[in-house]
């Protein structure tokens, strides 16, 4: 069954530790563990490991080494090899480590293929080494109007072009653009409270956003039917797919995927947006519309929306905006016979998504959950919605990295700047 997650390590002793990790850190899911038989010879591992994973229909594969074994000529901590990673655990046998440290090293080699770029004129993803190790990262896409926003924001002047942005969250959240050639063009930093703050880091050369679709065609293309193969094999045997659809880049790629797959197999997508009076991406949706041929049905919950507004904003400790999200796709969802819920929920997106499998009982609705782009970055998703010519919304254009609701507690300063400071009144 797809979406497991396949680790190999030298010795039984290496996998009776990674194995015990993954008990307790991924108890549900689906995963196996091999071994090397406790060779040495690190060029012999990875052709043995090309061998064993060639075979496997996981999505995450993962090699762990110690420091005994991983070669000491390499640069970094991780590589990837063909469409699967290398980690060093960092002590000097993989049982030497903690379960946490192990767990740890395993979610850098998911992350590493998502991650990875050759920069050649164009950055082309899934080639090379990852541009940074850190599996809370995510590729993603800065383009036209940016540059506008950046010196309007915060008067720092940026050459107009396309550019692979590397996000970081954190305390702040920041995020550095990579021009064609991989030379850092900019920092951007948007803590929560305060002012956001960008900083040159050299001159670079922007990429054309065309050209960037047509050299990754093929990885975008393999993305998309992978996550078709993903998509048919979880709902095979459900009665409607259920799309929740926001206006957001993810959404709309789950609504591609779920419309080819529901189409295929004879059942009935259900596209469901549900409207606080607040959303960022209502009219993506009725783009969206017509560019796929889905109609889409609209729960309208602004009334009680704009009641919770008045006795209290959404906070980060109190996101009751969610519930009232939820009680309108479950006003869909409780009239269907066998619905599967289709979301676009990635990795690169938070820890506790990351640690979540990619097929589990959502329990706010209490019916199953896809999450078919859950090992795709960003970059690859923008990318997509352009290869297949739908509709993005201008706001990732002017620097938005996720869209929600106008009073979301998660927007940071840059966005609050974006929305509050007239960046947008040209849109």
């Amino acid at each position: 069954m797809r979406g497991r997650l396949h680790v190999v390590v030298r010795a039984r002793k290496d996998a009776s530790a990674v194995e015990s990790a993954l008990e307790r850190y991924y108890p549900d899911w689906e995963w196996v563990v091999d071994t090397v038989r406790g060779e040495r010879d690190f060029s012999w591992i990875v052709g043995t490991c090309r061998g064993i994973f060639e075979e496997s229909n996981a999505l995450w594969k993962v090699l762990l080494l110690g420091r005994r074994t991983y070669p000491d000529r390499a640069r970094s901590r991780a590589m990837l090899v063909d469409d699967w990673a290398i980690v060093n655990v960092g002590k000097a046998e993989v049982r030497n480590a903690r379960l946490v440290e192990i767990v740890d090293a395993i979610e850098l080699g998911r992350a590493v293929p998502r991650l990875s770029v050759a920069f050649r004129g164009v950055p082309e993803l899934r080639s090379g080494r990852p541009v940074v190790e850190d599996q809370d990262a995510d590729l993603f896409l800065r383009w036209g109007r940016f540059a506008e926003s950046v010196r309007e924001v915060t008067g720092v002047e940026l050459e107009p072009g396309a550019y692979l942005s590397v996000r970081r969250p954190g305390n702040p959240p920041e995020e550095v653009l990579y021009d064609g050639s991989g030379r850092p063009v900019l920092r951007l930093v948007t803590p929560d409270e305060g002012e956001p703050e960008a900083g040159r880091l050299g001159e670079g050369e922007p990429f054309d956003l065309d050209e960037f679709v047509r050299v990754n065609e093929g990885v975008l293309r393999e993305r998309f039917e992978e996550s078709l193969e993903f998509l048919r094999e979880h709902v095979e045997g459900f009665s409607e797919v259920v799309v929740p659809v926001s206006g957001g880049k993810d959404s709309a790629c789950c609504l591609a995927l779920g419309r080819e797959v529901a189409d295929e197999l004879g059942l009935d997508l259900v596209a469901v947006y549900v409207d606080t009076g607040f959303d960022l991406g209502r009219e993506v949706v009725e783009e969206l519309e017509d560019a796929l041929g889905v109609e889409v049905e609209r729960v309208d919950v602004s009334d009680a929306f704009r009641r919770g507004l008045r006795r209290k904003r959404p906070t980060p400790e109190d996101r009751w905006c969610t519930g009232v999200k939820v009680a309108g796709i479950r006003r869909v969802v409780s009239g269907l016979e066998d619905p599967v819920l289709v979301v676009g929920d990635r990795d690169a997106e938070s820890r506790r998504r990351r640690l979540r499998p990619p097929v589990h009982e959502n329990r706010m609705l209490e019916v199953p959950e896809v999450n078919p782009l859950k090992w795709w970055s960003g970059a690859e998703v923008l990318g997509t919605l352009f290869r297949l010519g739908l509709p993005v919304s201008g706001l990732y254009e002017r620097g938005f990295y996720r869209l929600g609701c106008s009073v979301c507690p998660s927007l940071t300063s840059w966005e609050r700047a974006l929305l509050g400071g007239g960046t947008l009144r040209d849109d």
